[in-house]
């Protein structure tokens, strides 16, 4: 049994922008079928590569979520279908409160920004501070810093 579990999903514009690639790519693909046997070999695979890349990418975005679960002494964090890291909970030696600021790291998701922490988020607000031993930080979307940094505290 976990000691935390959250679970995020997707802003509804990362939702909504995620659709709209997926469906515009899906709409591309079908669209240049006829055209595919006029082109070249490496022309016609380059279209159907790069269309099928947006449908994945879109619907990547679209499903989004980002679980962050504390459970036999280890911290999760899962950023579907992006990321999933884990870290023993014996290596993190403090959680603070932080906020994070999309526009600083340039989006959301994992992101690494010059001069600041990396960051695991979907949208901009309360975070948890992750401090490890070896002096890293890595902040991370949280909601409830206090029941996050308890679990840690207890795993």
């Amino acid at each position: 049994m976990p000691l935390f579990r959250k679970r995020h999903r997707a802003p509804g514009s990362i939702v909504i922008l995620g659709i709209i690639v997926a469906v515009g790519s899906a709409g591309g693909l079908v669209a240049s079928i006829p055209s595919l046997s006029a082109r070249g070999g490496a022309d016609a695979s380059a279209v159907i590569v790069a269309l099928s890349v947006g449908i994945v990418l879109g619907l990547s975005a679209a499903t989004q979520t980002l679980s962050v679960v504390v459970r036999n002494g280890t911290l999760v964090v899962w950023l579907t279908p992006f990321l999933r890291k884990s870290v023993s909970a014996a290596l993190i030696t403090s959680v603070s409160r932080a906020n994070i600021n999309p526009a600083g790291y340039g989006g959301v998701g994992v992101r690494r920004a010059p001069g600041r922490p990396p960051a695991v988020f979907q949208r901009g607000g309360a975070a948890a501070e992750l401090r490890m031993r070896d002096g890293s930080i890595l902040l991370l979307e949280c909601d409830d810093v206090d029941a996050l940094a308890a679990a840690l505290g207890s795993a």
